[in-house]
């Protein structure tokens, strides 16, 4: 039995869903706005089921679908879980962002949304993150209107088992004659500096890590075979690359010195003084982020450096 969305409408005040399940299943959803939850719908046996939810037209919507046995008793891991983009329109006409599933293995998985952009992101996950897990950026890049290839790693892989030639058979194809932009942060920051090369991608990088990196040998990740190959042996990117980081991070900046820094050294380096490693999530407090990424697409670090300098001095 298939477990997924068969429908999706909206009249202006209540969100209609109606899925594909047996009889012996309920379902239950929640809508989420840039990765919060905004509300919910609980378990009902009908394959419909309405919210009653105020929707803004262009905002990208993410339908969190849960499946289960029709039974209060049911465990986490029973559970099926589907997640899907939406957006309505100023009609309140409905469209599904679709996903589509071009490599999927034990450790790695990589999905595909278009919307017929000419911008693609390809973005890498963090660690704590499993192939179930949201795309990294995925709200705000997909509400730009812009193509997002979403690259998930399983549990704490670290992306050793994606290797350069893997990365580039499946996602070259999808990027020809688009702008790209490979982005993420910590273990997402440095897979985008390591693959983002062969792709010929601008990269944006935020406190690149590898916590299973010999130089830092976590002991988390002990067991986790390091398959990668040094950063300034890939295939460099002839586009721009930036390096968002905090200098105070001693860490991050001993990492960036030895490994980054050496690999591109013309990259344009961002210092976010006190933004500590989890300095993307640092820029989305202080309402940054979004508009530092813009400005980077638009190749204009001047604007990026300015906008966070001022915001974090005064």
């Amino acid at each position: 039995m298939c477990f997924n969305l068969d429908s999706l409408s909206y009249d202006g005040k209540e969100l209609s869903v109606s899925v594909f399940k047996n009889d012996s299943t309920d379902f239950a959803f929640y809508v989420l706005l840039a990765g919060k939850k905004i509300d919910a719908k609980w378990y009902s046996g009908d394959p419909v089921s309405k919210l009653e939810i105020y929707l803004l037209p262009k905002k990208i919507y993410s339908l969190r679908l849960f499946f289960r046995p029709s039974s209060e008793e049911t465990k986490e891991e029973e559970k099926i879980v589907k997640r899907i983009f939406f957006k309505v329109d100023e009609f309140n006409v409905t469209s599904v962002i679709p996903e589509i599933n071009i490599f999927e293995s034990e450790n790695i998985k990589i999905t595909n949304y278009s919307q017929g952009s000419n911008i693609t992101f390809v973005t890498f996950n963090s660690a704590h993150t499993d192939k179930t897990s949201a795309p990294f950026g995925g709200d705000f890049i997909l509400s730009e209107g812009w193509n997002l290839i979403s690259i998930h790693k399983h549990n704490r892989n670290q992306y050793q088992d994606l290797s350069l030639e893997l990365f580039e058979s499946y996602v070259k194809p999808l990027i020809t004659d688009k702008k790209v932009y490979v982005y993420g942060t910590s273990l997402g920051g440095y897979s985008s500096l390591y693959f983002g090369g062969v792709i010929n991608a601008t990269i944006i990088a935020g406190s690149p890590m590898l916590p299973v990196h010999p130089m830092i040998n976590h002991s988390h990740y002990k067991d986790i075979i390091y398959k990668h190959i040094p950063i300034k042996e890939t295939i460099k990117t002839s586009k721009p690359v930036f390096v968002i980081y905090d200098p105070l991070e001693n860490g991050d900046v001993n990492f960036i010195k030895k490994y980054v820094a050496s690999a591109y050294p013309t990259a344009y380096f961002l210092p976010v003084k006190g933004g500590t490693h989890l300095v993307m999530e640092t820029l989305i407090k202080k309402r940054l982020l979004k508009d530092v990424i813009r400005d980077l697409v638009n190749h204009d670090s001047f604007s990026a450096i300015n906008r966070i300098t001022v915001a974090i001095d005064s």
